[in-house]
């Protein structure tokens, strides 16, 4: 799913940081050894890419895990037929 771009290299030979995109083309990644990540979102077309959106985190699991506590949450408030209970 991901493709590498860039390996930025400590002077000790160690990894400081990874530029990764989607094979899709929808995401950026630029994630830190420190544990922070940047995420460039991207709409894709036949005529172009466009970035959406960007977010950075130091959490990634707890923020993941916030992600994916919602669709319980929202199917409470939408009614069946919605995209939130239909597929939750």
């Amino acid at each position: 799913m991901w493709i590498i771009k860039t390996k930025h290299q400590r002077e000790d030979g160690g990894t400081a940081a990874i530029e990764l995109e989607s094979k899709d083309g929808r995401f950026d990644i630029n994630a830190r050894w420190d544990g922070c990540i940047e995420v460039h979102v991207y709409s894709v077309t036949e005529e172009n890419r466009k970035l959406h959106d960007t977010f950075h985190t130091c959490d990634l699991k707890d923020f993941i895990e916030s992600l994916n506590s919602l669709p319980p949450v929202l199917s409470e408030f939408f009614e069946d037929g919605s995209y939130w209970v239909n597929n939750t």
